[in-house]
């Protein structure tokens, strides 16, 4: 799990790092705030663009490849500022440090997933949120001081020797899971599920269901046989006719109700 942690807070530490020094400390490339702005945008325009792809990538080739190859993209992403230390690179540079980024932090909570068991992956999880929030926090602080000592290309150097190390420790010390199986049907297997004969011959309930059927019919009788317990409905033909009228429309009781009319019993509260 600690190299998961270390793609994390890599991630974390690359967008914050250069984004809280890039207006103080790049005058030559930062000319306007729209300038700012997009480089700011960047890193994260890059991550909003692509990590559907990559994500959709790690399900069919597996994650710990697009995990590696993102770091390593990182690092090459990272060393080519530092080389060539020129404002048109530092567009390209975070460009593709969001690229990468969009690479391997999905692949990373993907092996954080699989390769914790469901009764332990919220504590995985918040571990691995814990480290990413750690580069949050220590990415303008401990950028800011790598830009005063040495300027950007100290900053970018620094960030590429973090993703090539990252990048070696996942490969020495992560296991390569293969993807999950995905079970795809075709308009081939649809016309040999309908042709199959149990779709075709009808159905016949078990015996047990049908004397439960009839068990609940006989607890809970059609309207027809039911004596009338409601006054809209038809009075049935009572063994005497015609049938005895109520003096009052009162029971000895209280006032009247179906329940209390001598033509029967209200519904079955069951049915």
């Amino acid at each position: 799990m600690w190299p998961l942690h270390a793609a994390g807070f890599t991630t974390a530490f690359g967008a914050h790092a250069i984004a809280a020094n890039l207006g103080g400390f790049s005058s030559d490339a930062v000319t306007s705030l729209l300038v700012l702005g997009g480089l700011l945008a960047l890193y994260d325009g890059a991550e909003v663009l692509l990590k559907p792809v990559f994500g959709s990538l790690a399900n069919r080739i597996g994650a710990w490849p697009v995990l590696l190859g993102g770091l390593l993209a990182f690092a090459a992403a990272s060393a080519l500022y530092a080389v060539a230390d020129s404002p048109g690179w530092l567009w390209a540079a975070r460009l593709g440090q969001g690229a990468a980024a969009s690479a391997f932090s999905p692949s990373a909570s993907a092996l954080v997933a699989r390769l914790n068991r469901a009764a332990k992956r919220g504590r995985a999880f918040g571990s691995y949120g814990f480290y990413k929030s750690i580069g949050y926090t220590m990415g303008p602080l401990l950028g800011g001081v790598l830009v005063w000592a040495g300027g950007l290309r100290l900053l970018f150097t620094v960030m590429a020797l973090l993703g090539a190390g990252v990048a070696l420790w996942v490969a020495l010390a992560v296991p390569a899971v293969p993807p999950l199986p995905r079970a795809r049907q075709t308009v081939l297997d649809l016309a040999r599920r309908l042709s199959a004969p149990a779709f075709l011959t009808p159905h016949r309930s078990p015996r047990g269901s049908d004397r439960r059927r009839r068990s609940a019919s006989a607890s809970c009788p059609s309207p027809a046989r039911l004596p009338v317990s409601a006054p809209w409905l038809p009075a049935p033909p009572s063994p005497s006719w015609p049938p005895a009228q109520p003096s009052s429309s009162r029971s000895p009781d209280g006032p009247w109700t179906p329940a209390a009319s001598q033509h029967g019993p209200a519904w079955p509260p069951a049915c």
